[in-house]
């Protein structure tokens, strides 16, 4: 029987370090220089971030103008073809073959804490 592993638990002091907020996405664009990136231009409510995401095998960027999402919003910048990316948006994958990005069933404010 082959060994599987086990995700290391961690304690709610390790989850409380992440500050998952709603953010809009205000403007989506694909980067030439990649098949895998899209530009994302985010609102949090009280600031605007840029954030790369590795969705375009799954989205077009049109389609994702004005939705709600997810982020992680106090992730370390990394800097991905010249440009800083300054969270991460959440999402679902299922085999590599689907993806969702995490979405809201109800309206709340850009900003919003999730917990």
């Amino acid at each position: 029987m082959p060994e599987t592993s086990v995700p290391e638990l961690v304690d709610i002091a390790d989850f409380e370090k992440l500050q998952l907020k709603i953010a809009k996405i205000l403007a989506a664009e694909s980067l030439e220089k990649s098949n895998k990136l899209i530009k994302l231009t985010v609102s949090t409510g009280d600031k605007t971030k840029t954030i790369l995401s590795g969705i375009r095998k799954y989205y077009k960027p049109e389609e994702l103008i004005g939705k709600k999402v997810v982020i992680i919003d106090n992730l370390k910048p990394a800097k991905m073809l010249g440009i800083d990316s300054q969270g991460m948006v959440l999402a679902a994958a299922e085999n590599g073959e689907k993806l969702s990005l995490l979405v809201l069933d109800k309206d709340l404010a850009e900003g919003s804490s999730i917990s």
